[in-house]
Formats: structure tokens, C-alpha cells, sequence
């Protein structure tokens, strides 16, 4: 109590308080509805209560599948149960993908949490003015290993609970070295401090990388969001409907009882192949305030998913159409035509070549190339590991994505010319006959 108010507030500014799960800048976060994703939550929200030993717990899953609203959900539960340590919501289009905000972010809410932690930190922000400003693994143990064993040593009834702390949408944070650094941060300290972590990110190879190499000594649990599995099935089926009822309760006086039409449900809901940020986007559209026209813009969806072309300057999936392009963005300038060239073979060769190898060998690409082309695309397409290479091919996700690469409106300059796609394909086809003829 010696220390002014002010020194704690230097995380502030440090760090970023609007990525905080519930700030005002996260007015209207995407949040797991009651019904939907009941079963992985359950097993999240067990975990975080101290349920196994595992110190780190990671949900992966392709883009778009509700990583962040899973986040979002069991972060508000965990708040409830004065479980929830800190969390920190990556964001690129909202600008909040700085690696080093993380940590001051995280430090200021465990302070304000715990008031003996928060005597310890002030202290060491008055003693050491300059650690602000030290390399994120100086800050790690400095502000959160040393300040914990102290509270475990000589305050242990502060910390009997362990507290959990989200990082969501590691992928999102601008330095791919940086998101490594933090899995291995946590791996090493896990072990020394009362903490859970809860990670959220897509399944891209460097971090996958990481969990896989043999100096990550510490347990962790994995959770894979699927699309095409039945619990997702039945989650899009009970979104759309319940979402449905809601527009058509606020719009009771231009809708009929029966709006939408059976068919036009079942329509999305097949579609959407268990993609909850699909049928999410096409919700989004639909209701609309600035619109004020469901039924208008139900129609502009169902004319969109049967011609698969935009109508008028806005296509419904345009957040969607964002972040697929957020995901080509990120692949090098020099390997991205050959990137280019391996999805066009995916998708106009859907059922031919057996596995991933077979598809490198079709297009003449070594491993190394192959590999490198495909490094930055793993949350869109499956990318088999190294020893399913000779058994599995690759294959899309989803087929909005395939869509999205067909519509030039849509993806620009990633659009991806099926008929330049189709003569590369039959030209490889007359190499594959021709080099096979002579063996």
C-alpha cells in the first residue's frame, strides 16, 4: 500500500486492455450459443476446474469454426467462478496482434485479482523501472514465475485455486516467432506456477511444429473442432433455427409464421456442412439492421449459395471472404503461384490422385517446395502429416473456400482461373502418361 495507484496502471500502458475478453471494445463478441458446442465446453470448462493434470489445454480447428466464440463462452464461465486468470483475444483486423502487449495485459488483471500478487508486482515495477521494457522471456519470469513461487512460498492460501488463462487466436499475432515463443514460455514455466492455459489457434505448421518437438515436456490436451462431425451438424441445424425464430420475432410484423421456408433452412444448413462460422455469417447478413429486410436478404443468400456468385456490391460471406483472404495473404509472394497451382489441383482433381505425395510427384514438386507452398494454408486445408503423406491427399475444408478461390469478385487477386487450372492438370496428366510409359 506504500506505492501509488499509477505504478500498476504502467501495465496499461503497455499492454492492450481492449483485448481483454470483456472489454467495451468487445461489445458484441461471437459467443457459443447455449445449445451449440455443449459437450466440448463441458469437457473446457472441467478441465479448467482441475480436471486431469495437463497445464495447457489447446483447441485447434480450421478458420472460421467458432474458436473465439468457444473462447468467449467459457471465459465468461470461468469469470463466474473466479476461475479466470487473465486472457488476451488476438485480433489482426482489429489491429490487436502486438506479442508484446501479452504479457503486461496478462500481469495487470492477475494484479488485480490478487491483491498479494499485486504488492509483489508494484514493487517490482518501482525496484526495476526498465522491465517494461525487457525481452518477453525476462518479463515472463520476472513479472509471472517469481512473483507466483513467492506467493506459493509464502502466501499459498492466495493460490490454492488454479486460474486459467486464455490466449485466443495465437495464430492472429503478426510475429509467427513470437507465437512459438509463447508455447514455449508456458511450457517451460507450466510446471512452476498455480496456472492453466488455454490456447485457441488454427492448426498452422510452426505451432504444430512446436507441440510435436521433443523439448515440449509438459502434458497437453488437445481439443479439435471438426466440421464434419455429427455435434457439429446438429449445432448448425439448432443455430439456424434459433436464430431464424429471433429475426423473425423482431421482424413478426413483415414475416410469416413459416419464414423461412423448410426448404431454404435445410438449403443453408447443407451448405454449411457443420461450419457454425458459415451459417454464423449468413445469420450476420440476413439480420441485418442497417438493412432491415430479412426476407430481402434471405433471398440474396439463396440466389448467392445456388449460383455461387455475388448479387449487387456485397456478397454475404464478405467476413468470411476476409479472413480466406487474410489466410492467402500470408503465403510468399515467390511460392505463391505454385501454391496456386496445388489448389487448383485439389480442386479439379478431386478424386483421383491418392495421397499427397502422389500429388507433389503429379505437379514435379519436391517435398521441400511442396511442404513450403503449403505451410500457411494448414486452416483451410488438410494438410496430412509426414507419415500419412504416402496414404492421405489433401483436401479443402470447406467448399466455401473453393468457392471463394472461384469468384473472382470475391477473391481478386487470389482468384484461381479453373480453366488455366484444368490445362495445367491434362498437361501434367500427358507428362505423368508419358514418364510412366517409360518406366
Amino acid at each position: 500500500n506504500a506505492y501509488p495507484e499509477p505504478v500498476i496502471e504502467r501495465l496499461l500502458g503497455k499492454g492492450k486492455p481492449t483485448a481483454i475478453h470483456d472489454s467495451s471494445a468487445r461489445a458484441y463478441p461471437p459467443l457459443c450459443h447455449p445449445d451449440t458446442r455443449k459437450t466440448l465446453r463441458g469437457r473446457v470448462v472441467r478441465w479448467g476446474m482441475g480436471d486431469g493434470d495437463e497445464r495447457i489445454l489447446w483447441i485447434l480447428g480450421p478458420a472460421a469454426i467458432g474458436k473465439s466464440a468457444v473462447a468467449q463462452t467459457v471465459a465468461e464461465e470461468f469469470k463466474e467462478a473466479g476461475r479466470l486468470g487473465a486472457s488476451f483475444f488476438f485480433s489482426r483486423p482489429n489491429q490487436l496482434d502486438d506479442p508484446d502487449w501479452v504479457i503486461p495485459t496478462i500481469v495487470y488483471q492477475l494484479a488485480i485479482q490478487n491483491g498479494e500478487y499485486k504488492r509483489i508486482i508494484t514493487k517490482c515495477l518501482v525496484d526495476n523501472i526498465s522491465i517494461l521494457d525487457k525481452n518477453r522471456s525476462t518479463q515472463f519470469r520476472v513479472l509471472i514465475t517469481e512473483p507466483f513461487r513467492t506467493l506459493m512460498t509464502e502466501y499459498p492460501h492466495t493460490v490454492q485455486e488454479l486460474l486459467v488463462i486464455i490466449l485466443d487466436g495465437l495464430d492472429e499475432c503478426k510475429d509467427k516467432g513470437a507465437q512459438c515463443e509463447f508455447i514455449r514460455l508456458i511450457n517451460t514455466h507450466s510446471r512452476q506456477v498455480p496456472l492453466r492455459w488455454m490456447i485457441c489457434s488454427r492448426p498452422d505448421w510452426h505451432l504444430m511444429t512446436v507441440l510435436s518437438n521433443a523439448d515440449f515436456t509438459v502434458t497437453c490436451r488437445r481439443e479439435e473442432l471438426k466440421i464434419c462431425d455429427d455435434e457439429a451438424q446438429w449445432d448448425v441445424q439448432r443455430l439456424l433455427e434459433v436464430e431464424f425464430d429471433k429475426i423473425r420475432q423482431k421482424y413478426r410484423d413483415r414475416l410469416p409464421v413459416d419464414w423461412p421456408s423448410e426448404y431454404q433452412q435445410r438449403r443453408i444448413a447443407s451448405i454449411a456442412s457443420g461450419h457454425l462460422g458459415f451459417a454464423s455469417f449468413i445469420l450476420r447478413f440476413i439480420g441485418d439492421e442497417q438493412y432491415h429486410d430479412p426476407d430481402g436478404q434471405l433471398k440474396v443468400c439463396m440466389m448467392f449459395l445456388k449460383d455461387g456468385c455475388t448479387v449487387g456490391p456485397i456478397s454475404p460471406l464478405h467476413a468470411l471472404d476476409d479472413l480466406y483472404r487474410q489466410v492467402l495473404s500470408d503465403v510468399p509472394a515467390d511460392i505463391l503461384s505454385t501454391t496456386m497451382r496445388i489448389l487448383g489441383l485439389v480442386i479439379v482433381d478431386r478424386h483421383g490422385l491418392d495421397s499427397a505425395d502422389d500429388q507433389a510427384r503429379f505437379l514435379g514438386l519436391d517435398q521441400v517446395t511442396f511442404c513450403k507452398a503449403l505451410q500457411n494454408l494448414h486452416s483451410v486445408v488438410y494438410v496430412p502429416p509426414i507419415e500419412e503423406s504416402n496414404t492421405t491427399p489433401l483436401h479443402i475444408y470447406h467448399a466455401s473456400f473453393s468457392d471463394f478461390l472461384d469468384d473472382i469478385k470475391r477473391s481478386g487477386e487470389f482468384h484461381l482461373n479453373r480453366e488455366a487450372a484444368k490445362y495445367d492438370f491434362a498437361l501434367q496428366c500427358l507428362h505423368w502418361i508419358e514418364d510412366n510409359g517409360k518406366k
